[in-house]
């Protein structure tokens, strides 16, 4: 079966790590108090086989994926209350 409809909720000071979301996947957020933050990637074919590389790198853990692709490739957005 698809998944059609999920929940996620967050606590203060949680995150969620790189990830691919899955293909065609829409998601809405609503910001009750603090913020979101939200790192993103072009899907490139670089930066697709970069992600391959480290998600699989026993080095993931104390490895930032934006530090593996750059600066110049990463958008930053940040969702708060009333945005």
């Amino acid at each position: 079966a698809k998944v059609q409809k999920y929940c996620l909720m967050s606590a203060a000071g949680s995150f969620t790590d790189w990830h691919v979301d899955m293909g065609g996947s829409s998601v809405w957020y609503h910001v009750v108090k603090g913020a979101k933050v939200f790192w993103l990637a072009p899907p490139t074919d670089a930066n697709l086989e970069a992600y391959k590389k480290w998600i699989t790198s026993p080095d993931q853990v104390s490895t930032w994926f934006g530090d593996v692709v750059g600066d110049d490739q990463l958008t930053r957005i940040k969702l708060e209350p009333g945005s």
